[in-house]
Order: C-alpha cells, then sequence, then structure tokens
C-alpha cells in the first residue's frame, strides 16, 4: 500500500530531494535538521532535543511528537542521526496520519526509567490512533534494565509500517501490535527489523499483520541468567518467545524471519485464524521451534498453514496442539543431539484435521520418534515425509499413514480401501509353484473385513 499521496509528498518536501532509508536526503534533510518551515517535516532538535547521551530529551523529544500530529495531515518527525536522544519515560505518538517518523542513524536510549510497570505496560515509543503511518531506521535501547518496558509498540491503528528498527535488552516486548480487544489494529507491517536480548521479540493480536524478513535472537545460552540456571531454563526468566501470534489474531502472516535461541519458543501462536507461517528459520530454542495452538483453555487455533520452514535443535520442532485445519507441508526439521529427547513434528491432544506431507526430518536421537501423532488427535494425515530416524513415526492406528520403507517402495499404516481394483506387484522370481508367500485382507466399504486373498508362487 502507498504509504503517503502525492500532494503529502509534496508538502514533505521530498520531491526531488527522495527518501533514502525513511529519512529524507539531501535538501530535505538539511531543512528538516535546521527546523526550515514549509519543508512538512519537524525535527526533535527544534524542540529542545540534543542527543548528546546524557539530557534528558524525553519532554523535548514529546513536544515535537505533539507538534506533529497537532494538525491533519500530520508532519513527519525527523530524529537526526549520529545521535542519542536519552528518555526516562513513555513517548506517545498519538494521531500520526500520512506522515513519518525517520530515525535512521538515530538511537532512543533508555537511561535511569522514572516509568515503567511490572507487567509489560510501559513503552519507550507507543503509537496510538495512528493511520497511514510508517516509522522506520530508528533504534531503542534499554541501558541499565532497571524497569520493565516494551520497545515500539501499536494499538487501535491501520495501514502503517514499521521498517528497520532495531530494539535491544527492553524487558518486556520488542516490536508488538497489540490491543485489548484483538483485532482493532489492522493491516500493519513489522520489516526488516531487529530484536535482541528481550523476554518477547515480536507480537500481534491484530488482523492483517504482515511480520517479514525480520530478526529475533535473545542468545539466552549466552545470558547470565542461562549461567545461574546452569544452562537450563526454567520459570520465571526474562526470556520467553520469539514472535508471538495471540489469541484472536486473523489473518497473520509470519515469514522469511530468523529466529534464534528464546529462552521458550522460537514462533509461538495461540488461538488465531488464517494464519501462515512460511519460509522462517528456527534455531536453537530451549522449547518448541514453531507452536500452533498454544495452550489456551477452550479455545482452538483455525486454518493455519505452515510450510517452507526450517527448524533445526529446539525442544521439539513443530508442535500443533488444540488445532484445527492445519497444514504442516515441505519443512527441513532436525535434531541434532543423540541425547535429546525431542520430537521433530508432533501432533498433539486437540488437534483435528491435520496434514503432515512432504517434509524432510533427521533425528539423531535412536529410539525417540521423530514423527509422533497423540492418540487424541483425529483425522490426521502423515504421507510422503522423508524421515531419517531410528524410530520414524509414533502414530495410533486412526491415523492415514504412508510412508517410504525401502528403495522405490511406500508402506501404508493402516488400512488400504481401494475403489477400481488392486495391484500389487512382486520382483521375487517364483521357484516352486503352489506356495504362498503373502496374504490379502480385504475390506467392505464399511470397513469390515471379508477375509484374506492368498498370493502364490507362479512359474511361467
Amino acid at each position: 500500500m502507498e504509504m503517503m499521496n502525492r500532494r503529502n509528498v509534496l508538502r514533505a518536501g521530498i520531491v526531488g530531494a527522495g527518501v533514502v532509508g525513511g529519512a529524507v536526503a539531501g535538501a530535505g534533510m538539511a531543512q528538516a535538521e535546521t527546523g526550515n518551515a514549509g519543508t512538512g517535516w519537524i525535527s526533535v532538535l527544534d524542540y529542545g532535543a540534543v542527543g548528546d547521551g546524557t539530557t534528558d530529551d524525553t519532554a523535548a523529544i514529546q513536544a515535537a511528537l505533539n507538534a506533529a500530529t497537532a494538525t491533519q495531515p500530520a508532519q513527519s518527525v525527523l530524529f537526526p542521526p549520529g545521535r542519542t536522544y536519552r528518555v526516562r519515560d513513555q513517548l506517545t505518538v498519538r494521531g500520526l496520519n500520512d506522515a513519518v517518523i525517520s530515525g535512521s542513524g538515530a538511537t532512543l536510549a533508555l537511561i535511569a526509567p522514572t516509568g515503567g510497570d511490572d507487567n509489560g505496560g510501559a513503552f519507550v515509543m507507543k503509537l496510538v490512533d495512528c493511520h497511514r503511518f510508517r516509522v522506520t531506521g530508528l533504534s531503542i535501547i534499554d541501558t541499565d534494565r532497571t524497569k520493565v518496558f516494551c520497545g515500539l509498540s501499536v494499538a487501535t491503528s491501520s495501514s502503517g509500517v514499521i521498517d528497520g528498527v532495531t530494539v535491544r535488552d527492553v524487558r518486556w516486548t520488542g516490536l508488538g501490535v497489540f490491543d485489548p480487544n484483538a483485532r482493532t489494529s489492522s493491516d500493519i507491517t513489522i520489516t526488516n527489523c531487529i530484536v535482541t536480548g528481550t523476554r518477547n521479540g515480536i507480537s500481534t493480536n491484530g488482523v492483517d499483520v504482515r511480520i517479514i524478513g525480520n530478526h529475533v535472537g535473545m542468545y539466552w545460552p549466552s545470558t547470565s541468567e542461562a549461567a545461574a540456571k546452569g544452562g537450563v531454563w526454567s520459570e520465571p526468566s526474562d526470556y520467553y518467545d520469539g514472535i508471538m501470534v495471540l489469541e484472536g489474531s486473523d489473518r497473520t502472516t509470519v515469514m522469511g524471519n530468523t529466529v534464534t535461541e528464546c529462552g521458550q519458543g522460537g514462533i509461538f501462536t495461540q488461538a488465531s485464524t488464517n494464519l501462515v507461517v512460511s519460509g522462517n528459520t528456527v534455531t536453537g530454542n530451549q522449547l518448541r521451534g514453531i507452536e500452533v495452538g498454544g495452550q489456551l483453555v477452550n479455545t482452538v487455533a483455525v486454518g493455519v498453514t505452515v510450510t517452507g520452514n526450517t527448524v533445526i535443535d529446539c525442544k521439539g520442532q513443530i508442535n500443533v496442539i488444540k488445532a484445527q485445519d492445519v497444514t504442516v507441508v515441505g519443512n527441513r526439521v532436525a535434531n541434532t543431539s543423540a541425547t535429546k529427547e525431542t520430537s521433530l513434528i508432533a501432533v498433539n491432544a486437540g488437534a483435528s484435521r491435520v496434514t503432515v506431507v512432504g517434509n524432510h526430518g533427521d533425528q539423531a536421537h535412536p529410539t525417540f520418534p521423530a514423527v509422533y501423532v497423540d492418540t487424541t488427535a483425529s483425522e490426521v494425515t502423515v504421507s510422503s515425509n522423508e524421515v531419517k530416524a531410528g524410530v520414524p513415526y509414533q502414530v495410533p492406528a486412526s491415523t492415514a499413514l504412508l510412508y517410504r520403507s525401502g528403495a522405490g517402495q511406500f508402506t501404508v499404516g493402516g488400512q488400504l480401501f481401494a475403489t477400481k481394483g488392486l495391484g500389487v506387484g512382486n520382483s521375487a522370481t517364483a521357484t516352486t509353484p503352489g506356495t504362498v508367500v503373502r496374504k490379502i485382507e480385504v475390506f467392505s466399504s464399511t470397513g469390515a473385513s471379508l477375509g484374506f486373498i492368498p498370493v502364490y508362487k507362479t512359474i511361467s
């Protein structure tokens, strides 16, 4: 979706100068930084911000944001690059419509904050009631982690882009689209962002939210918390999930992200609908790599596609629980540890109408099943996966199972119904007439056994 119409581009003074990394280039940059009137941009320096990393710039930046949104369409806001702007409490952007916040090369540093709470309800920057907006390039860092803050969050907003933003070390969620009532915010893209060292990386409970091409890395094994716990994650913790698609989310796309060494799950989803998780690389998380459905009481996820992901060395690579209409197809999953008891793909309690097809799996543990289906899961199909494991499958009889069992052959686990005849081939040469070598059980259309047909060796 185009961010600004021609009228607003002219108003912002960037026609001819261009936009580079979300910041005004050439004459536009010079005008904005020096506060030249008529450019359509407001510089935080014009409102008293210093950006030396020492001066408290909170009030000055808030004044600039308020001035930018005092008229509609709003003016765009520039954080001139090469500076560190110290803040001590939440910055709120309300009503940023048809405008940009540009911070390429600039840092917001949370230093000795006066605000914050224990439940992630405070934000370094929060956008509220903003529409057709863009936030680009800004870096947000918590320097001392003395209070609980989120990084950048969007609420009751639409048609926005968060692009190239970096968040480090805040004690709650790095980037989020979140409202008390799910699906209030819509049409938001979070792309090309980096989130490291946070409790939760990126989260949403919105509608039409796209989380694309980001990097989330907690690097939990290298933290002081991991050292204190002997390398075994447990609660309470400062590090949980990488990307979270929360209860009530609808039409969410999580695509092309890298998620590394989170305290719990890499990509954790709850009771969402119409979700696509595609082309992500998820490695080294202390709990699931990709979890569909979560464990909320009396809720299920509906309509989920998990495709083309690479998931390696998590505690369970792909886990489906309390979800229906789920497709798990074409993923590469691996457990490289011969001592870690963990599945590659698991379909657990509360899952129904699940198809697991065409995945590639490598299980180093000699006895733990690579693909597991719980006995209470229903209408599960496991077909044509390439699995290398000591125990490739552990599934109940109700599972429709088709797998490669040797060169050029498939084995069906369960009953095979042929409505238009059944052909059986045998490459072994017959040597003794009349010897029964196989029996084929025949079933009626209702599944009742009609007995066995003997197969004899013959000499042609």
